[in-house]
């Protein structure tokens, strides 16, 4: 049975993108960068940029590449966010020191 006081809490989130998703299963399956772009309307210089991370997906390419490959867009999406948050800096007081509201948190919030 199910304890519900066990959590499972992946400690590789952030670590990966879509594009590591969708450059295993062109690979796995033998698909070529130029076939692959044709079929989920994109440039090959797109999809490149989208491989090497210089570019991220919208929700209507992975709509698209969902209808192509069935691997979900809402997961192809959720990696990418995930990625993305793990990599950007975080804002700091000091990137805006003469703005004393910069970043000071509302009484309610609790992040």
């Amino acid at each position: 049975m199910l304890n519900r006081n066990n959590k499972i809490s992946p400690t590789d989130i952030g670590d990966f993108s879509a594009a590591d998703t969708i450059e295993e299963t062109l690979a796995f399956q033998n698909i070529e960068h130029a076939d692959f772009a044709k079929r989920i309307g994109v440039s090959e210089k797109h999809l490149s940029q989208v491989l090497h991370r210089k570019a991220f997906i919208s929700p209507t390419v992975a709509l698209s590449i969902e209808k192509v490959t069935g691997i979900p867009a809402r997961m192809l999406l959720t990696l990418d966010v995930q990625y993305r948050l793990a990599h950007t800096d975080k804002p700091t007081r000091s990137s805006k020191p003469d703005d004393q509201k910069y970043l000071k948190q509302y009484d309610w919030a609790t992040a």
